[in-house]
């Protein structure tokens, strides 16, 4: 590939596969920036597939977890997960990249996975886990996510935007105040609505089309009534009398009228600290809740008992209080900041039919307010029921009881009659007489008082633009009459303003109701209005609905502030499909009192659901938005706030100069030479360890198309480690322990015992508890408070294991995370912390055994404390690296390398051997050909080779910091670790299932750090994609800046070692080397660049001399004694 586009210098690599994973590994190594894209949300979880396991047997999470956790950690790695690649174009700087970032709704640097927020999602998914996913520690990065849909229909179809997926959820669970309090969010009316409502929600419900809705409303009404069950929540639903919350704020505002939109919107301004007052005509609050509702179908103790909490929030409800519009608009609007009309509509529909003025023909809401008034308890005769809506049949029903002899004429046939199928089914059952399919045309009587009605039969006519066939009168018959005693028309309202209603300053349109803009404002400033008194007759929740945007409008003119309702859901992730086994479970019948019995009387007919019901029903939810969005996991994180469900689709432009293709599913197809794609062909067989050489060869092409590293290495070079602070001789220890965020549990007697930790012992400055010390304001309390009391010594009592410059495949994002915070740029040295696994050895107990909890927790920071004491200071090392890299072989693959480092400005020997001499040559600046010279040996390690060449019988020594060998080379030329010890061939190093004493490597290293196979065995992938494989180790094999002493490496007692060279052998890194003790003998010598802190020259030392200053044997001896002399040690 050539260059001939300015191209930027950041690769993006699309798909965390293995191939995907080495790449950004090596590139992030040679300092080259990386966007890392794929869409799993989590790295450890779709790496431990099984098509991903290595020939060892572990999958390639657990064995690559160390360079998986320093992909997180490099910050020249930029990792987006979950997130797709949307388009890729060319551009003259290389490409443009669109990536489209989906939402976790976990903030990952906020996030300590406690397991608080997975404890508390009351949604279960298929696989057993639930809408919120946590996945345990291991997680990469670390932090769990939610999985959310688009809004569910449910919730869509509620006019007030009631999250019903989320307290069904809830009320599955026996979560019954949790799931009330959700409701009340959006329906401060939750009793009524649970009685009264038209539930458009269930009309929408999903599993309508398997069998039937799920009960919605009948579980709403369910918990309302659950508050009110006991003493112990009946404060909270304002039974017990409790002092009204006071205004915050200095308006107040006025509400003509106390039907539900008055309710709603006065809730609503009272909630953002209004003074709200309701002014009602009536001697009780409620409007068309208390005159216009039967009370069979809603109670007035469940009325009052909804007002009651209203009242609770501040609202005051001024009742006899009626409000002459015309006259008192501006006494209103000069002592209110803002005035509400929410007054509804009680002016029944005429029919304009013959007869509609006689004595004894009655509209439905005159008579059902003057019922009330006048507190009828008896009507009998023989009535007739005009009309086929809700209130219909509701006044229908209310007849009956008043011992009336009831008919329902309705022009509908029976079975498209609009109003609740429940109402019909209830009110026939009552006795109502159902005559269908006819329509009055005139009323009849004599004397001025009604007798009869007129009638025509009717037929459907054609259906209109909603689908409704509206009747007409049947042709070709002739008019009936029926007797009756009296007739109540029930077929709706109409306004009753005019436009000299309000002086002229208030619309009011033709059919009589307050015309307002789409907010709910009126023509008159500060003068708004909600409910049917604009829109007409309609559904309480409807009403309540336009009362709370009149509220959220009030209050934006009032404050200046925007209401809008934050867009949480991904509106493209569609629900889950509907399981095509899933059983067939029928709606579970709600229970009523028998007809017989409920017609004597005003009893509520419906009796409720019982607990078992509950649960019966809301487990035939589908949760179609999979997240419920009820909030309890944001109540359950706390402080930390790592939770966030506004958290927005992010749509990011990634400008770059190189484009990796990991996976072709994670990236749209597009052409062009300079597209570096890393998977394999389709028949490839699927090894983990050819997808890794394919990474490595993808990033080797990167960095030759970017122009190479971020720095060049030529010529030598010394490496020294970043000075240590060192330890301040004056012992001033801080102790930190972090509770993460009370997961596991806390103890009273452990902040009493860090409480008088100071006083113990006058070294201690400082003890701190903190919530997570992993966080930003964790670190941030740390290092503030080392810097601020002069701390010298540090003990953290956390998750962290080690205060090692090490990553393990025990490792967690927040245990890095937590290091990296403390140990980067901040000043605090290593050598000066003392940690402790807090976590694991004290607060798992908690729960189960707080007694041993608690003197665990106290033993193990006491011993903690005393360590801090003898803490020794890091060594500083510094090594000499020789930046040329020696090629040895002829191959392709050998070439392949030599030319790969040259083209990226590193300077290259080339030799052959006695037996493939050097013959092709390679002309390149930065290519030193040595065809007359052969290799009979190599010596030393990384950083400096020394390489015994040949030539017509001489010899001499040539000097390398990193060596390739072609595969005919590996098998021929002998590797000597050090002068005087034994000589061998070089064999790759691939561990294999139950072969032990292998050390982990990648394809193309060796036991020998800086020695790489161009050629390795058992790779099936081209010589050309294992030579530049082997090139970029090579070239991030090489130091970039300063080493850290990492603090876990081994040491040699000089007075102790024997010089016997067990240690050599038993180190299967090359670290060990015997050096001249002096006195004629042989001691041990650890070089620390090499040294992976294993052990295994500890364990074969015969006299004790092989060490760790870190975790020495002596402390070791030392702890045990004191462990097993204590008695609980043997519990």
């Amino acid at each position: 590939m050539t260059r001939q586009k300015e191209r930027l210098y950041r690769v993006i690599v699309a798909g965390a596969t293995p191939e995907g994973i080495a790449a950004a590994n090596k590139l992030g190594e040679l300092g080259i920036p990386v966007t890392l894209v794929d869409n799993a949300p989590d790295l450890n979880e779709k790496l431990a597939a099984e098509q991903y396991r290595l020939p060892s047997g572990l999958t390639f999470n657990s064995a690559h977890r160390p360079g998986l956790i320093r992909i997180l950690r490099n910050a020249q790695i930029r990792t987006l997960l979950p997130a797709r690649i949307s388009s890729i174009k060319h551009t003259p700087q290389g490409f443009s990249v669109r990536i489209d970032r989906e939402q976790t709704f976990v903030d990952p640097d906020r996030c300590v996975l406690c397991g608080k927020c997975d404890a508390v999602c009351p949604v279960s998914c298929a696989d057993g886990g639930h809408a919120l996913r946590y996945p345990g520690r291991t997680g990469l990065p670390g932090r769990a996510w939610i999985d959310k849909r688009r809004q569910p229909l449910c919730q869509e179809n509620c006019p007030l935007g009631v999250n019903a997926q989320g307290y069904i959820a809830l009320a599955a669970q026996g979560r019954y105040d949790e799931a009330l309090a959700l409701i009340r969010r959006d329906n401060v009316l939750p009793g009524i609505c649970g009685r009264v409502c038209t539930h458009p929600c269930e009309e929408a419900c999903r599993r309508g089309g398997v069998d039937d809705p799920v009960a919605i409303r009948a579980i709403k009404r369910f918990l309302a009534d659950y508050e009110g069950a006991d003493a112990s929540r009946q404060a909270a639903a304002g039974e017990t009398p409790m002092p009204p919350v006071e205004p915050t704020r200095p308006e107040r505002i006025a509400v003509v009228g106390s039907g539900p939109a008055g309710i709603a919107a006065a809730a609503d301004l009272a909630r953002r600290g209004y003074g709200v007052t309701v002014f009602e005509k009536e001697a009780e609050a409620g409007g068309l809740l208390r005159y216009g509702i039967g009370a069979h179908r809603l109670p007035r103790t469940i009325l009052d008992r909804e007002i009651r909490l209203i009242e609770r929030m501040g609202v005051v409800f001024a009742t006899n209080s009626a409000i002459d519009l015309a006259a008192d608009l501006d006494r209103l609007t000069r002592e209110y900041n803002g005035v509400l009309l929410s007054t509804g509509t009680w002016h029944d529909r005429r029919m304009g039919i013959d007869g509609e003025d006689l004595d004894g023909v009655e509209g439905c809401l005159a008579f059902l307010a003057r019922s009330q008034w006048e507190g009828l308890t008896s009507l009998p005769g023989r009535m007739a029921v005009i009309g086929d809506g809700n209130s219909a049949f509701d006044l229908a029903r209310t007849l009956a009881r008043l011992g009336a002899e009831v008919s329902l004429i309705s022009w509908f046939d029976a079975a498209h009659i609009p109003a609740d199928p429940e109402e019909v089914r209830e009110a026939i059952e009552e006795g109502v007489r159902l005559i269908d399919a006819t329509q009055v045309v005139a009323f009849r009587g004599e004397g001025g008082v009604f007798r009869q009605v007129e009638c025509m039969p009717t037929v459907a006519g054609k259906a209109d633009a909603r689908g409704i066939a509206w009747p007409v009168v049947a042709e070709g018959t002739q008019p009936f009459t029926l007797e009756f005693d009296r007739a109540f028309v029930a077929i709706g309202q109409v306004g009753g303003w005019q436009a000299q209603s309000f002086g002229g300053r208030i619309s009011v349109n033709e059919r009589g109701f307050i015309d307002t803009d789409p907010d709910q404002r009126t023509a008159l400033a500060r003068v708004y209005a909600a409910g049917d008194t604009v829109s007409g007759p309609s559904s309480v929740v409807r009403a309540m609905a336009a009362g709370r945007r009149a509220a959220a409008t009030l209050h934006g003119d009032l404050s200046g502030e925007q209401v809008e309702s934050p867009v949480s859901r991904p509106a493209e992730r569609d629900f889950r499909a509907i399981p095509e086994d899933l059983p067939q479970q029928r709606r579970t019948a709600m229970p009523e009192r028998q007809a017989a019995e409920r017609v004597q009387s005003f009893q509520e007919v419906a009796l409720g659901f019982s607990p078992q019901q509950v649960l019966a029903e809301a487990s035939r939810c589908l949760q179609c938005g999979v997240c419920s969005e009820c909030l309890e996991c944001v109540t359950a994180c706390g402080p930390l706030k790592a939770i966030d469900h506004g958290q927005e689709h992010e749509e990011i432009i990634e400008p770059c100069g190189a484009v990796i293709v990991a996976d072709p599913a994670a990236a749209p197809n597009i052409k062009g030479d300079d597209i570096i794609r890393a998977y394999g062909p389709k028949a490839a067989r699927p090894n983990v360890n050819d997808m890794v050489v394919r990474g490595f060869d993808a990033a080797a092409r990167a960095m030759l198309l970017l122009g190479g590293a971020t720095r060049k290495t030529k010529g030598h070079g010394l490496s020294v480690s970043i000075p240590d602070a060192g330890l301040s001789p004056e012992i001033r220890i801080g102790v930190f322990v972090c509770r993460c965020n009370d997961s596991l549990g806390w103890l009273p007697g452990m902040d009493d015992f860090l409480g008088g930790l100071s006083a113990a012992n006058p070294e201690i400055v400082h003890v701190e508890a903190l919530p997570a010390a992993c966080v930003r304001e964790g670190g941030s309390a740390i290092i503030r408070a080392v810097r601020e009391k002069a701390i010298t010594r540090l003990v953290l009592a956390s998750c962290v294991c080690c205060p090692l410059n090490f990553v393990c495949s025990a490792c967690t994002d927040q245990r890095s995370r937590l290091k990296n915070m403390l140990f980067h740029g901040t000043g605090i040295s290593r050598s000066m912390v003392e940690t402790c696994n807090l976590r694991g050895e004290v607060l798992r107990l908690v729960e189960a055994s707080p007694e041993l909890a608690l003197e665990r927790f106290k033993g193990l920071l006491t011993r903690s404390v005393k360590r801090s004491v003898t803490l020794k200071p890091l060594h500083a090392v510094d090594r000499n690296y020789n930046f040329a890299a020696a090629v040895i072989g002829n191959s392709q693959a050998t070439i392949t390398s030599a030319l790969t480092l040259a083209d990226a400005d590193h300077e290259v020997l080339r030799f052959g051997t006695a037996e493939q001499p050097l013959t092709d040559l390679v002309d390149h600046a930065n290519i030193h050909n040595f065809p007359d010279w052969n290799v009979k040996g190599i010596k030393g390690t990384l950083g400096d080779f020394q390489i015994l060449i040949e030539a017509d019988g001489h010899e001499q020594v040539l000097r390398a910091g990193t060596v390739i060998l072609g595969e005919k080379a590996r098998r021929r030329i002998a590797y000597t670790h050090q002068e005087g010890l034994p000589s061998c061939t070089v064999e790759p190093v691939l561990q294999e299932r139950g072969v032990t004493g292998v050390p982990f490597a990648y394809p193309c290293a060796t036991s020998v750090p800086g020695l790489y196979l161009a050629e390795p065995t058992d790779i099936n992938v081209s010589k050309l994609k294992k030579g530049t494989a082997a090139a970029v180790m090579v070239a991030a094999a090489m130091p970039r800046g300063p080493r850290q002493s990492k603090g876990f490496t081994a040491a040699i007692d000089e007075k102790l070692c024997r010089g016997c060279g067990r240690c050599t052998t038993a180190c299967l890194y090359h670290a060990m080397t015997l050096q001249p003790n002096g006195v004629g003998g042989w001691r041990a010598q650890v070089d620390e660049a090499l040294c992976k802190g294993c052990g295994n020259c500890i364990s074969v030392c015969p006299t004790g001399a092989a060490d760790s200053p870190f975790r020495n044997r002596l402390f070791l001896e030392q702890a045990l004694e004191e462990l097993l002399t204590r008695e609980s040690a043997h519990e």
